[in-house]
C-alpha cells in the first residue's frame, strides 16, 4: 500500500513524519520524504509528476517486499492516482493534514518564510483542501503543462463523494503536534488493517 500523508506547506507533515518514522509499527512499513530526493532549481509541473510517479514505483517495489510505503510531501491526490503505474499498486490511503490561512501565516512566518511568499501557500493550501473534497474543484492547477503520460481519465469524471474519491482530512489548528501524530497513525494503523482484513 502507498500511503500519502499530504497537504500544503505548514500544515504540520514534517513533524508528524518524525514521530511516524519512530514508531513500532508490527509490519514493515517505510516513511519517506517526497522532497528527499532533491529538488532541482525550476523545479516544474513536469517535474512534480515524475517525482510523483517514482515515488509510486518506490512503494511497487516495497509492495513486492511485503512491505508499505509511508509518503510525506505535497501531493495532490489527484496527482497520485493519475501517476502512470499507480494501477499496479494493491492499495492507496491519503490523509491530509489542513490549517487556516491564519495558523499557516503564522507558521511559516516563524519558521522564516518570506512574508511575500505567504499568501501564496494560503491560496495553494485552501485549493488543496478544496480539490481533496472535490475533484472537480479546479484539477487545471495540478494537470497543465504537466507529463502527458498521467492518467488523468482516472478520476476526471468523478464527483465529490465518491467512494473512489476519498481521504482522511485531519484541520490541524487547534491540535498539538503530539495530537497529531497521534491521529496521523492511529489513521495508518486502521488503513493498514483494512488492507489486511480478508
Amino acid at each position: 500500500m502507498l500511503i500519502s500523508l499530504t497537504g500544503a506547506s505548514g500544515a504540520g507533515k514534517s513533524t508528524v513524519l518524525a514521530h511516524l518514522q519512530e514508531v513500532d509499527w508490527g509490519t514493515d512499513l517505510r516513511c519517506v520524504e517526497f522532497d528527499s530526493i532533491g529538488v532541482p532549481d525550476g523545479a516544474d509541473t513536469m517535474w512534480r509528476h515524475g517525482a510523483v510517479e517514482h515515488w509510486v514505483r518506490q512503494a511497487l517495489t516495497a509492495q513486492e517486499d511485503g512491505a508499505h510505503l509511508l509518503l510525506c510531501g505535497q501531493v495532490p491526490m489527484g496527482e497520485l492516482l493519475a501517476a502512470p503505474s499507480t494501477d499496479q499498486l494493491d492499495g492507496i490511503a491519503v490523509c491530509l493534514l489542513h490549517c487556516s490561512p491564519e495558523v499557516r501565516s503564522d507558521r511559516l512566518l516563524r519558521r522564516g518564510e518570506h512574508p511575500d511568499a505567504i499568501f501564496h501557500h494560503n491560496r495553494f493550501g485552501e485549493w488543496f483542501r478544496a480539490h481533496t473534497l472535490d475533484p472537480q474543484h479546479a484539477p487545471e492547477v495540478i494537470r497543465a503543462d504537466g507529463d502527458p503520460s498521467m492518467q488523468w481519465s482516472r478520476w476526471a469524471d468523478l464527483e465529490a463523494g465518491d467512494p473512489r474519491w476519498r481521504a482522511e482530512i485531519i484541520d490541524t489548528d487547534t491540535l498539538a503536534p503530539a495530537e497529531v501524530a497521534r491521529k496521523v497513525e492511529e489513521w495508518v494503523r486502521r488503513e493498514i488493517t483494512s488492507l489486511d482484513a480478508p
